[in-house]
C-alpha cells in the first residue's frame, strides 16, 4: 500500500466507507458507476456486472493507484484503500484476473491484472469451462485471451499444465461457486 495512503488512514482513522461504486470485471478492468445506486452493484442473469450507467476507467495512473492499494479484508472482502477511505469492490469474477505470458519459460510466466508478478499453486477448471488459479496472492481467474496459450501447456490427456521450468501442475475440478471454493466474496458484506 502507498505510504501517503497509510499516512492518511492514520490521520482520519473514522471515515465512512464506500460501497457501490467500483467493480472489477472478469478481464481485469476496473469500473465506476457514474452515480450513487443500490450498494450492491447490478448483475444481469448470468451474474455478470451490469456497466449500463458505469464507465471504465480508462486513466492508467487511477488505474494503477487502485491496483497498488487493492487489497482483501478478514472475510474475503475486497476493496481500494483511497487514503482515509476503503472503496469496496465488487468481483465480476474474481479478486486477481491473471495473466500468462508468451515468455513463459523466463521463470515469471504469471502476472496480475494489476501487473504484479504471482505465483501460481494450484489449477481448478469450473463448470463453465474457466480455468482459476490459487494464487500466492490470492484467487484468480485466467485472462479469456490466455487460454489458447495455457493449451499449448496441456499433458496429452489434457491434465496437467507443464510449463517450462516448472514443476507440473495438475488440474483440479469444483463444482460448488468459485467464490465458496476459494473464500471470497463477489460483493461488499
Amino acid at each position: 500500500m502507498d505510504s501517503a495512503v497509510l499516512q492518511a488512514m492514520s490521520r482520519w482513522p473514522s471515515v465512512p466507507r464506500c460501497t457501490g461504486w467500483l467493480a472489477l470485471d472478469q478481464r481485469g478492468q476496473w469500473w465506476m458507476r457514474n452515480h450513487a445506486g443500490p450498494t450492491t452493484w447490478p448483475r444481469d442473469a448470468k451474474g455478470r456486472l451490469d456497466k449500463t450507467d458505469a464507465g471504465p476507467v480508462l486513466h492508467a495512473g487511477l488505474a494503477a493507484f487502485i491496483g497498488r492499494n487493492y487489497t482483501v479484508d478478514t472475510v474475503g472482502a475486497w476493496y481500494f484503500q483511497n487514503g482515509p477511505q476503503r472503496v469496496d469492490v465488487s468481483l465480476e469474477a474474481a479478486p486477481w484476473i491473471i495473466r500468462l505470458h508468451h515468455g513463459a519459460q523466463a521463470g515469471e510466466p504469471w502476472s496480475t491484472h494489476t501487473d504484479q508478478t504471482c505465483k501460481v499453486e494450484s489449477l481448478w477448471l469450473d463448470d463453465r469451462g474457466q480455468v482459476w488459479l490459487r494464487t500466492d496472492l490470492g484467487p484468480g481467474l485466467l485472462h479469456s485471451a490466455d487460454m489458447a496459450l495455457l493449451a499449448d501447456h496441456l499433458d496429452a490427456p489434457g491434465t496437467q499444465l507443464c510449463l517450462p521450468n516448472a514443476a507440473p501442475l495438475t488440474i483440479g475440478h469444483f463444482t460448488e461457486s468459485p467464490a465458496e471454493f476459494f473464500g471470497f466474496r463477489p460483493d461488499p458484506p
